[in-house]
C-alpha cells in the first residue's frame, strides 16, 4: 500500500475505534444516570466496565480477522499499532509491538462475543444500539481484512462467519442466556509492561452480585437543575418522530403537575393526583420510550424523587408456585419506589377465563401498592388497546386508580421512513434516492395491509438491521474497500422479510404518486422518486426544502 492508502486506512480505522469507545461510554453513562436500578452490582463501576468491553470488542474483531489466513502482514501490523495508540495512548514499534500484539492475541482467546455485547442484550434501554454495535464490528472487520489490498478466501469466510456470530450474540434465540453476571471491570486500562490491560474483561464473576435498588430519594436538586432536566426531557419528547397526540397529552399532563407543584409551594390547596396511567396501542409505537421520558419529567418536577423506570411484564410479577406471587410483586414494586413501574402487555395478568389465581393475586397485590404508594410510584399499564380497555373496565380497582389513558397510533409510511433515516444517521449510513424509494414502497404496502400485529417502529428497525446485514454480505467479498462502500445502503441491500424480492420490485415499478407538503405555503407538491433525499423547489412559492420521504398515493 502507498502512503495515501495508509493515511486513508488509518483515518477510517481511527473513526471506527473512536465511534466504538464513544458508543460504549455514552451508553454506560446513560444507564447510570437514568436506569441505575436496572444495573447489577455497583452502578458506579458500570461506565468503567463499558470502557473495558469496547476495548475487548475491538481486540476480538481484530484478532479474529487477522488469524484467518495465519499470517501477520505489514499493513495488519500498522493497524495493530494504530489501535494500540488510540486505545492505550502508547506508540509501539518493532519488538514492543510484536510482544504487545502477542499478548492481545492471547487475551482474545479469553473473550467471547456474548460477554462483549451483553449490556446491549440484557438491558432494554440499550437495545436500540444493537445495530450500531453490529455496524462498528463489521466496519472494523472489513478494514482489517482488506488493509493489505487483497481479500483471500480465508478472510472472506472469516467475515461471513463473524457476521453470523455477532448476530447470534446480539439477537440470541434464548434471551435468558445473557443473564449470567457481567464481567468485572479490569484493574488496568493500559497495555503496560505485562500487557494485561483487558484480561479481566474475559473473567466472569463467580458469584452473582445483588441488584442495587435505588429506592431512597436522591439528594436535593436545585431549581435550576430541575428546570434543565425538564427542558432536556421535553426536548427529547419533541424530537420523537410522529406521536403528535401523545406529545400533546404528555405536555398537558406535565403542565398540570407543574401547576400543582407551584400551588403546593405557595401554600395553596392542591387536587389529589393519580400518577397511574395506561398506554394503549399496537407494538412498536413508542410506549416504552415515552414512559422513560415521563419518568424523566416526573423526576425533574420533583413529583417523584428519582423518576427511574422499572420495566417488566407478567413474568416479573407472577410466580410459578403458590404463595410466591405476592412477595415477587412487592419486591418489584419496592424497586420502582420514587419512580415508574412500567408493565408491558399488562392485560396478560388476568386470564379471560377468570381461572388464573396467580394472576389475580398479582393484580390484587399491585392494586394495594398503587393505593398505598400512590405518591411515590407511578404504575403505567401498557398493551393492545382493546385488551387494555377491557382489563381496566372489568376491574373496579384498576378503573378507579388509572384515570389517564394515552393512545398510541400506528406510524404512517412517511414516519416509518423518517425512523429508518434516523437509524441510518445514528449508524453513519447514506441512503440514495432509489434505496429510499424501495424502503418507502415496502412500508406503504405493509401499512395498507396492516393488522394489530403491525410492527411499527420495530418494523423500521428490523428492515434497517436486515439491510445492514445484506450490505455486510455484499462487501465481504469486495477486494477494494472505500468509505462509500462501507457507508452506503444501496437499493439491492433493501429487503423486507415479509415481501419477496419480486413483490418488492413490482411495488417499486407500479403506477403511483409521491407527494409532499410545502413547508412554506402548505401546497401539495408532486415529486419523482429521484427527489427523495434531496432539496427541491416548490412550484407555487419557490420555497426550497429537503425531502427525505413522501406520502404515497395511487396514480
Amino acid at each position: 500500500m502507498n502512503d495515501l492508502d495508509d493515511t486513508r486506512l488509518i483515518g477510517m480505522l481511527r473513526r471506527v475505534v473512536r465511534d466504538c469507545g464513544k458508543l460504549y461510554r455514552q451508553c454506560g453513562t446513560w444507564m447510570v444516570r437514568r436506569f441505575p436500578t436496572l444495573l447489577e452490582g455497583d452502578a458506579a463501576n458500570f461506565v468503567e466496565l463499558m470502557d473495558d468491553l469496547h476495548r475487548g470488542l475491538l481486540i476480538k474483531v481484530y484478532v479474529t480477522v487477522v488469524r484467518a489466513d495465519n499470517r501477520w502482514s505489514a499493513p495488519e501490523k500498522k493497524v495493530a499499532a494504530a489501535m494500540i495508540e488510540h486505545l492505550w495512548d502508547q506508540k509501539l514499534r518493532g519488538n514492543d509491538l510484536r510482544n504487545a500484539a502477542t499478548e492481545l492475541f492471547k487475551q482474545a482467546d479469553l473473550l467471547n462475543w456474548d460477554s462483549l455485547v451483553a449490556p446491549f442484550v440484557r438491558y432494554g434501554p440499550l437495545a436500540d444500539s444493537k445495530s450500531h454495535v453490529e455496524t462498528i464490528v463489521m466496519r472494523l472487520a472489513n478494514l482489517v481484512a482488506k488493509c493489505d489490498g487483497e481479500l483471500l478466501d480465508e478472510e472472506s469466510i472469516a467475515l461471513h462467519t463473524l457476521q453470523r456470530e455477532i448476530d447470534m450474540a446480539l439477537y440470541p434465540a434464548d434471551p435468558q442466556s445473557v443473564l449470567a453476571p457481567l464481567p468485572a471491570p479490569s484493574e488496568q486500562s493500559r497495555v503496560g509492561d505485562a500487557n494485561t490491560g483487558s484480561r479481566a474483561i474475559a473473567k466472569q464473576q463467580k458469584e452473582k452480585q445483588h441488584d442495587k435498588t435505588q429506592t431512597e430519594p436522591t439528594e436535593p436538586v436545585s431549581e435550576a437543575e430541575r428546570e434543565r432536566r425538564l427542558e432536556v426531557a421535553m426536548k427529547e419528547l419533541d424530537e420523537l418522530i410522529g406521536l403528535d397526540a401523545v406529545k400533546e397529552r404528555v405536555r398537558s399532563y406535565t403542565n398540570f403537575l407543574r401547576l400543582q407543584g407551584q400551588r403546593r409551594d405557595a401554600g395553596l390547596t392542591t387536587m389529589p393526583i393519580s400518577l397511574h396511567m395506561s398506554f394503549v396501542g399496537n407494538p412498536g409505537t413508542g410506549k416504552t420510550t415515552v414512559a422513560r421520558i415521563v419518568g424523566q419529567i416526573l423526576g425533574a418536577l420533583g413529583t417523584l424523587s428519582n423518576g427511574h423506570v422499572v420495566e417488566t411484564d407478567r413474568s416479573g410479577l407472577v410466580a410459578e408456585y403458590a404463595g410466591q406471587t405476592a412477595p415477587k410483586t412487592n419486591k418489584l414494586c419496592d424497586s420502582a419506589l420514587n419512580g415508574i413501574l412500567f408493565i408491558d402487555e399488562a392485560y396478560s395478568l388476568v386470564d379471560a377465563s377468570g381461572d388464573d389465581a396467580y394472576g389475580r393475586e398479582a393484580v390484587q397485590c399491585l392494586l394495594k401498592r398503587m393505593e398505598d404508594d400512590r405518591e411515590s410510584v407511578a404504575v403505567i399499564l401498557a398493551g393492545y388497546s382493546n385488551e387494555m380497555k377491557q382489563l381496566i373496565r372489568s376491574n373496579p380497582g384498576l378503573s378507579s386508580r388509572v384515570n389517564t389513558t394515552i393512545e398510541f397510533d400506528d406510524y404512517t409510511p412517511l414516519q416509518l421512513g423518517r425512523i429508518f433515516e434516523h437509524l441510518c444517521q445514528q449508524n453513519q449510513y447514506e441512503i440514495p434516492s432509489d434505496a429510499r424509494h424501495r424502503v418507502l414502497m415496502g412500508f406503504h404496502h405493509l401499512y395498507c395491509q396492516r393488522d394489530r400485529h403491525f410492527g411499527n417502529g420495530r418494523l423500521a428497525r428490523n428492515i434497517f438491521e436486515d439491510s445492514v446485514r445484506r450490505l455486510a454480505d455484499r462487501i465481504a467479498d469486495a477486494s477494494q474497500l472505500t468509505e462509500s462502500l462501507l457507508t452506503t445502503l444501496l437499493a439491492i441491500d433493501i429487503s423486507f422479510p415479509e415481501l419477496d424480492k419480486q413483490k418488492l420490485d413490482s411495488l417499486v415499478s407500479s403506477e403511483h404518486v409521491l407527494r409532499i407538503n410545502c413547508d412554506s405555503c402548505s401546497a401539495k407538491v408532486r415529486i419523482g422518486p429521484e427527489s427523495l433525499g434531496r432539496r427541491i423547489k416548490c412550484g407555487k412559492c419557490s420555497h426550497v426544502q429537503y425531502v427525505g420521504w413522501a406520502d404515497v398515493a395511487d396514480a
